[in-house]
């Protein structure tokens, strides 16, 4: 149960302050060029900001208008950040599977797209965990229980 719990909690923050889950996308296994498609990302960031603007959740919350304002700044920030990022992945991503396809592959111009491409995933991750972690600073203690338990009751009918 404390397992859930903590597992929760840092869903929380993540579903939250980097754009709904991002990180552990980024995290995951599988195609990660799929999961991280712009469309889903600007909903992530929509959903964020119609959260910040909802009357429900700044008063559950107890937000006033200047942690709204910075909360908000952290995740315009971060996703304009990373927007760019995720390009440079994108277009990497695109020569590295044109040089696989060469009859004679270069190992070695291949293997340094790979890591131009990890490193730069790491930049991406690296940027959403410290926007988390500056989200987290933005919030007292009690309002980081608070957004705990808001996302424990969301599917037992509690604040939304």
């Amino acid at each position: 149960m404390r397992t859930k719990k903590v597992i929760l909690a840092s869903n929380v923050i993540v579903l939250l302050f980097s754009s709904l889950g991002s990180v552990t996308k980024m995290a995951g296994q599988g195609l990660w060029e799929d999961r991280l498609r712009e469309p889903q990302e600007r909903l992530g960031v929509e959903r964020l900001l119609a959260l910040l603007d909802s009357d429900r959740v700044k008063s559950y919350l107890g937000l006033d208008s200047t942690q709204i304002e910075r909360l908000r700044q952290i995740a315009l920030d971060t996703e304009k950040d990373n927007v760019k990022t995720r390009a440079d992945i994108e277009v990497r991503s695109i020569d590295l599977k044109e040089a696989l396809r060469a009859d004679k592959p270069d190992r070695d111009a291949i293997l340094k797209k790979v890591q131009e491409i990890s490193d730069l995933r790491g930049q991406v991750m690296k940027s959403y965990v410290e926007a988390i972690l500056s989200a987290k600073a933005v919030l007292s203690p009690e309002q980081q229980r608070k957004i705990m338990l808001f996302i424990e009751n969301r599917g037992e009918g509690g604040p939304a």
